[in-house]
């Protein structure tokens, strides 16, 4: 594929660590004081530079470095090894010399806290077979309106170990050695290359994961827009497949993961939509797939206090990243049946943000993902590169999406949840798909708090599609180059605040030649109501093309307020609504695309710094709260998009000078 993105934005940091992939800090004006720890804590944006050059090494050599002590150390427990190459299963496998060779030794074992299984570095083990492996799942068919329960067998896996860890006593899976980390394909023909199941307390850690049908070409879609195969029937060479699966059924809450430093590549799944399959079915093929099942329908299973960090994934259908839970509509769609856990069928929320709870909603809970390299640039299967469907209470910060389709970051029937510090770029259309966005709260998705991101080159950019209901704020960012609508309103119900954004554009808009800087990709008559509430200020609206026709604001429309936004460049025109428009010349620094830094003033006398109205959210979204029951709630920051400590007023845009 012809890149034609120049990737020239660095910021003027101080030089980052040379260990592979780990997270880097945040980045704090030089006056002010470190910021207290608390969840969704934002200190400023940091390049991804060297996330970007590690992350696209790893993928084009297609292997990953070990890193050393990545691995916790044993805690009165007993460390196993596997070779590929030298192992012997009637070994004991208790040390390097007497190391098991296959995975048979491994799967038939129970480990216990303080376990350790350690695979050799440059090992390497395939899965056996020829057939591809088929749908493995439970889930509820409907025919007017009544249920009935479908059985899937039960999931294959490459490797599947048993036991569970405890506190402070994780199972380890991991390496010993040095060299590339040890590498495991599918090859198709298990569901699961790494499978959990019911099983706690484990940290994942150097290895290589593929899924991948032997001959399967990613570049084309199969079929085409059309041509009347049903979900799962477009490629013979896709399947039911993950990478890493972690799955339980019947469970409770579990809790205690941590994935990291792995890199998970190349899963040929298939692409069930919702709308031909249902909630149930869909979009649960992947890289790291964390998933609640059916069970009895009586028991949900719940996942907490998972981290996925500083992991390299690539190349996955439907998506880099999954957390799905069981909802009992299966083929039916967004109706109140039982049991309910996936979804938010009853809930509702107010144009105050105040949202009431459906019962039956079981969500995964506090959840990190940070540090990682996510694509899904180079396969048309890939869809999102992080699809948190079902999850409350997590942070998702100082990721690098580096290409995929359909959307970077996608919430549904989510809540508390907290977009920062990450770089999002070149999302691009996928077949039988309407969307290409950066960051997407979707239906139910409530407390969505996103800032401090840098969103750039992609279909849409901020996509509030809260069918149903939502709420989001989306504060301090820089959306730029976006081919249709940089922040599109397309929800039915709630509260959406757009503050102190900057939204450059120097790209040819595909539709009507009208920047869509605040447009709707539907009706905007039956998204912009008085129940579906926007409210739009302090940000920063350029267009630095001179052939552009327009640029559009949608404002007049109930429940649309616009107040103390600047706008400037050809053909922008402020609209009559916004009666504290600044119209003079922003006289920021140049092309945040040749360095982000050119998104502050570059003098004192800009008409943005300290130029703002104050954002009240506890007045005009007061029952907004991001930090679910932390008691943090609205979580005021103290820093612009650089770090810088925000003026009193605040700055119009993102930037509070230099």
């Amino acid at each position: 594929m012809t890149r034609t993105r120049r990737w020239t934005t660095r910021l003027l940091l101080p030089a980052f660590g040379t260990a592979m992939l780990l997270a880097t800090g945040p980045v704090a004006a030089a006056a002010s004081p470190p910021l207290t720890s608390q969840p969704g804590a934002f200190s400023g944006y940091t390049d991804k530079g060297a996330l970007e050059a590690e992350g696209r090494e790893v993928v084009e050599n297609g292997a990953l470095p070990v890193v050393q002590g990545a691995a916790p150390k044993s805690r009165r427990g007993t460390t196993y090894y596997v070779d590929s190459a030298g192992g012997h299963d009637t070994a004991n496998g208790r040390s390097p010399s007497t190391a098991w060779k296959t995975f048979t030794r491994v799967n038939a074992k129970v480990f216990r806290p303080g376990d350790r299984i350690l695979l050799k570095a440059g090992s390497s083990w395939s899965a056996q077979g020829d057939e591809v492996a088929k749908e493995a799942y439970d889930y509820t068919q409907w025919t007017d309106g009544e249920p009935t329960d479908v059985t899937g067998p039960e999931p294959t896996a490459l490797l599947a170990p048993k036991g569970s860890g405890a506190t402070g006593r994780p199972v380890v899976l991991s390496s010993y050695g040095t060299g590339a980390a040890p590498e495991l394909n599918g090859r198709g023909v298990v569901n699961d290359v790494l499978q959990l199941t019911d099983q706690a307390h484990w940290d994942i850690s150097n290895i290589e994961i593929s899924n991948v049908t032997d001959g399967f070409d990613p570049s084309t879609f199969e079929p085409g827009a059309g041509e009347g195969k049903l979900p799962g029937e477009e490629n013979p060479k896709t399947g039911d497949l993950r990478g890493i699966h972690v799955q339980a059924e019947n469970a409770g809450t579990l809790t205690g993961y941590a994935i990291h430093n792995v890199f998970v590549h190349d899963v040929s799944g298939v692409m069930w939509s919702i709308g031909n399959s249902g909630l149930d079915r869909s979009k649960r093929t992947g890289g790291i797939v964390f998933e609640g099942l059916k069970g009895d329908a009586l028991t949900a299973s719940q996942f907490s206090g998972v981290t996925v960090r500083d992991n390299v994934i690539a190349n996955t259908a439907f998506a880099n990243v999954v957390f799905k839970q069981f909802s009992g509509m299966g083929t039916y769609r967004y109706q109140d049946v039982e049991p309910g856990w996936g979804d938010r069928a009853a809930g509702r929320a107010a144009t105050d943000g105040t949202v009431t709870e459906d019962p039956d909603w079981r969500p995964h809970h506090d959840i990190g993902i940070s540090g990682n390299y996510l694509t899904n640039r180079d396969t048309q299967y890939g869809w999102d590169s992080l699809y948190l469907t079902s999850v409350q209470r997590a942070t998702v910060e100082d990721n690098l999406i580096d290409g995929a389709g359909v959307s970077g970051i996608e919430m549904y029937y989510s809540d508390d949840i907290v977009v920062q510090n990450n770089e999002v770029a070149e999302l691009e259309t996928r077949v039988n798909a309407a969307d290409s966005n950066g960051i997407d709260p979707d239906r139910g998705a409530t407390n969505i708090l996103i800032q401090g991101n840098y969103v750039h080159d992609s279909g849409e950019g901020i996509l509030l599609c809260g069918f149903g209901f939502g709420t989001a704020v989306v504060r301090y960012n820089i959306i730029q180059d976006i081919d249709r609508n940089y922040v599109n309103p397309h929800g039915d119900s709630g509260v959406n605040v757009i503050h102190n954004n900057l939204m450059y554009n120097t790209r040819q808009p595909l539709k009507d030649n009208t920047v869509g800087f605040f447009e709707s990709s539907g009706s905007a008559g039956s998204y912009l109501t008085a129940k579906n509430a926007h409210h739009v200020l302090n940000n920063v609206f350029v267009n630095a093309r001179t052939d552009v026709a327009a640029a559009r604001f949608r404002t007049d429309y109930p429940g649309v307020s616009f107040n103390t936004n600047a706008y400037y460049g050809p053909q922008v025109v402020a609209p009559d609504a916004d009666t504290g428009a600044i119209t003079e010349d922003p006289q920021l620094g140049g092309n945040p695309a040749d360095d982000i830094t050119n998104a502050v003033p570059r003098s004192a006398g800009s008409p943005l710094l300290s130029a703002g109205t104050p954002v009240d959210l506890a007045s005009i979204a007061a029952g907004f709260d991001a930090a679910g029951d932390t008691g943090a709630g609205q979580l005021p920051l103290r820093v612009d998009f650089f770090g810088a400590r925000l003026t009193t007023p605040p700055p119009v845009g993102p930037a509070s000078g230099r």
